[in-house]
């Protein structure tokens, strides 16, 4: 249903091809400035060579009938031959030029993707639109036989029939007008069926996008080293596969509906084909049977009436493909353009103070995820002083880390504010708002760097390697990593590296850690820090989590009570919202749902606990 649903919108381009020649030329001539002169100069080539072709055979038959000698034939041929080799050279070397330029021109537009990717509003990255938009995109700049590179070689083929147009134009309006106006007709017949099927393209090509979404998705599961296991475990290969190939097949039988367009397209363009140049050879014939031409100038004209109607269909056919790349290109442009509702450098600006620590207050605060039937928090009110470590607990799914992405400014509320030092955060320059918040988040990548530049995010040559040293130490690595060849100096990622070290979960976890401390911003958010630690590490990391947040206000999450008594106030979330606010005794004496939990996870660690005794 949803996959119809898509299918029958039709959605009018944001651009017409005009609009995007404009862009196009415009950024070409920013980024590679000789582009469009290359681009000028081949057409003017790509028209010259067949015309100077067509008078060669004109003017041997005139030497002939003027009975000129053998050598003035040698002669006159060399010439020809010697200047179409010139021009056919020079174009050769400008096509390997444009090649480069348009392909470099490409890569920048994938640039410019990827500088959107990781930029554009964290909430963008979980909608449905973006997510589709990536994909066309993606699709429009995948190599260099798709639209976004073959664009100008469309620009530059119409710019070519557009001049032959003009040069065969003057040439062939001596003979009878109505020639000239059956080739218009023709071929106008098989432009506007061909426009017809792009168009049904166009407006169905969501369907397509939404069968290569998906087929991709399966590729990228079963690619997923991190899902192996599963795939084993659960033989889900023989699912895998056949929910890979329902969506094949599907995008098979698409395709075959917009190949059976074009081929009613392409019928109609040979039988067009046929009459207007059986017309057009017919009359010239008759003219010579009437003695009313000279042969010299039947031969001309004999070649120019084919070359004419070439450069007609010349000109609709590549208006019709730079109708369709530019309808192509516009999907590329749409996500270039995808709109962002942060504030950026119209926002006010703030950036860190050293020793200054910042109050966070969440006011009336309601959160609905896009397409949801429910809120995820509802009326949360909650101030986090200045230098306060605050813990946030709940089981699984309470929306502990909707709560601190809308504090980290990823979400903004449905309904509500969230407030920094007494401001709404929305005024500012979000991005510099970031820059006041370090994390450990329950996901998290690890780049095939060096240990150093991943905690350090930066080159070797720049980082501080004291510094590196010291979040070592607090993060409770520091005895892993010295015990390895070269230390900090170790590559990770086996993927890409062959002599990379390979950390098990729990070291991945305080590497991470060790990455949060090094940038030592005033907000410090710990999700589910210690998930894959072992029992002494979890410890380690309680006993130093003074250490760890000296100085910084902080918030602390997990869905295990007992692991947040170090901090100085406890939140409670439970059925959306804040239930209770207080110290871990004071939640314990309240005896509600906090004190509830609290005694059955107490008595299920003290079964463990009697359990490795005995």
């Amino acid at each position: 249903m949803e996959v119809a649903k898509t299918c029958s919108a039709k959605e009018k381009p944001k651009y017409n091809v005009w609009q995007n020649t404009i862009y196009l030329l415009r950024i070409a001539f920013e980024r590679k400035r000789f582009t469009p002169i290359v681009l000028a100069v081949q057409s003017l080539l790509a028209t010259a060579i067949p015309t100077v072709a067509m008078f060669l055979p004109m003017t041997v038959v005139a030497l002939i009938l003027r009975e000129a000698n053998a050598g003035m034939l040698v002669v006159t041929v060399t010439a020809f031959t010697v200047a179409i080799a010139a021009l056919q050279a020079t174009k050769s070397y400008l096509n390997a030029v444009s090649r480069a330029q348009r392909n470099s021109l490409r890569h920048s537009q994938i640039h410019g993707m990827l500088d959107l990717t990781l930029t554009t509003d964290y909430v963008n990255l979980e909608k449905k639109a973006y997510t589709d938009a990536k994909v066309k995109a993606e699709q429009v700049t995948a190599s260099p036989f798709e639209a976004a590179q073959q664009i100008y070689y469309s620009l530059e083929n119409i710019c070519t029939n557009v001049l032959g147009f003009v040069i065969y134009t003057i040439l062939l309006v001596q003979i009878n007008p109505l020639i000239l106006l059956l080739t218009a007709a023709t071929t106008a017949a098989g432009f506007f069926v061909r426009r017809k099927a792009n168009k049904w393209r166009h407006d169905n090509d969501k369907e397509e996008a939404g069968y290569n979404k998906r087929t991709n998705y399966i590729s990228y599961v079963g690619l997923n080293i991190s899902i192996a296991k599963d795939i084993r475990l659960f033989a889900m290969f023989f699912w895998l596969q056949d929910v890979y190939k329902t969506y094949t097949k599907m995008r098979f039988n698409w395709v075959r509906r917009m190949e059976s367009r074009q081929y009613i397209a392409d019928v109609v363009d040979c039988l067009a084909t046929f009459l207007r140049e059986g017309a057009a050879y017919a009359y010239l014939i008759w003219l010579v049977l009437n003695n009313n031409l000279p042969v010299e100038q039947f031969v001309l004209l004999f070649a120019a009436i084919g070359g004419f109607s070439g450069w007609v269909m010349g000109i609709l056919d590549e208006y019709s493909t730079l109708q369709r790349r530019s309808l192509e290109y516009c999907r590329l442009r749409e996500f270039l353009e995808y709109p962002n509702s942060f504030k950026r450098d119209n926002g006010e600006p703030i950036a860190p103070e050293a020793g200054k620590t910042h109050e966070l207050e969440l006011r009336n605060v309601y959160f609905r995820y896009p397409g949801a039937e429910e809120d995820t928090l509802q009326n949360i009110n909650l101030t986090i002083g200045a230098g306060e470590k605050l813990a946030l607990v709940g089981l699984n799914g309470a929306g502990k880390t909707t709560l601190v992405k809308l504090l980290c400014g990823f979400y903004d509320p449905t309904n509500g504010e969230v407030f920094l030092d007494g401001k709404d955060i929305r005024t500012f320059n979000r991005e510099q708002y970031y820059t006041l918040f370090t994390a450990v988040f329950q996901e998290f990548n690890i780049l095939p760097l060096t240990i150093a530049e991943n905690i350090a995010q930066q080159d070797c040559e720049e980082l501080d390697k004291d510094r590196v040293k010291r979040c070592l130490e607090l993060s409770g690595m520091s005895e892993k990593i010295d015990s390895l060849p070269v230390g900090m100096w170790s590559l990770l990622g086996k993927r890409v590296n062959k002599e990379a070290v390979e950390l098990s979960g729990g070291e991945t976890q305080r590497l991470v850690l060790a990455r949060a401390l090094y940038k030592d911003a005033p907000i410090m958010i710990l999700d589910e820090p210690t998930a894959a630690l072992d029992p002494i590490a979890e410890s380690r990391l309680y006993n130093n989590y003074n250490d760890l947040s000296s100085g910084k206000t902080s918030v602390y999450i997990s869905h295990r009570l007992a692991s947040t008594r170090f901090c100085d106030r406890i939140v409670f979330i439970d059925d959306r919202t804040i239930a209770e606010s207080g110290t871990h005794e004071e939640l314990l004496a309240a005896e509600k749902t906090y004190a509830e939990l609290f005694k059955v996870q107490s008595k299920y660690y003290q079964q463990e606990v009697d359990v490795d005794v005995n």
